[in-house]
């Protein structure tokens, strides 16, 4: 099976405008309008009112945002690893898999690259969850991402989200699917931004994360799937497209 030829590609100012510039400046506009209306607090706070908080999340430890959503979710994003592992050791057995080896390296290491990345992001910046302020019911004070204030001895560890990069680390089904059957490349966008969403607002209800954490996940999850889609996919067209050229420009000679 060859790898269908996306409509837009790598020489395409399409493909770079829609997949890379465009997504840059809806995540770039995201940022400053939560930073700009302290979207943060205000959207955390609701939450709290809504679950009746007074010293705690109310919801922090509850079966379905706690077991179901949060312990269940991370162990299906491990099982769908453990699959995508599978399938690509497979392929080099089973010939109607062979085809598909690339995308499956694509799919592995995107998703792996998103969640790793996020966790460097957690271990550097000393941001803390809603459970830790004072507003929330806990010690510390709030500090934003673009204050240039951090506490060194907070808890911190909870920028970006983690538990929501599991689920939006699988916006690579939108790329593998644009390498191999691109009709299908939207319901692939789909899984992913609703498996994020699903983990995301669980960890918002927990008090784990604010919203601002989630979107800085999507945004790191979908330009390494770019990144690794440019890498493997795209190089492999431009190289397509110019052999032909080449030969015919050395028949000529």
């Amino acid at each position: 099976m060859s790898i269908a030829k996306p409509a837009a590609t790598a020489n395409s100012p399409a493909f770079w405008r829609h997949h890379l510039m465009l997504p840059a400046v809806c995540f770039w506009l995201a940022v400053g309008l939560i930073e700009a209306f302290h979207l943060d607090i205000a959207l955390g706070q609701w939450l709290f009112r809504l679950e009746g908080g007074v010293d705690d999340w109310p919801l922090r430890n509850a079966w379905v945002t706690e077991n179901l959503i949060h312990v269940g979710g991370r162990n299906l994003v491990i099982l769908l690893g453990v699959l995508i592992l599978s399938l690509l050791g497979l392929s080099f057995k089973k010939p109607t898999l062979a085809s598909y080896r690339r995308g499956l390296v694509f799919l592995f290491m995107s998703v792996l690259s998103s969640v790793l990345l996020v966790r460097l992001g957690k271990s550097l910046i000393h941001l803390d969850c809603p459970w830790h302020l004072k507003i929330f019911g806990g010690s510390a004070d709030y500090f934003s991402l673009f204050s240039g204030q951090f506490d060194a001895n907070s808890p911190g560890q909870c920028f970006p989200a983690g538990h929501s990069s599991g689920g939006y680390a699988w916006v690579a089904l939108y790329f593998f699917a644009l390498a191999y059957a691109p009709r299908y490349r939207w319901f692939g966008l789909s899984v992913g931004l609703l498996l994020g969403l699903t983990f995301g607002i669980a960890q918002q209800l927990r008090g784990a994360h604010f919203i601002s954490h989630d979107v800085w996940s999507l945004a790191i999850s979908w330009f390494s799937a770019f990144t690794w889609y440019s890498a493997l996919f795209l190089h492999r067209q431009v190289e397509t497209q110019t052999s032909p050229a080449l030969e015919t420009l050395g028949a000529r000679s």
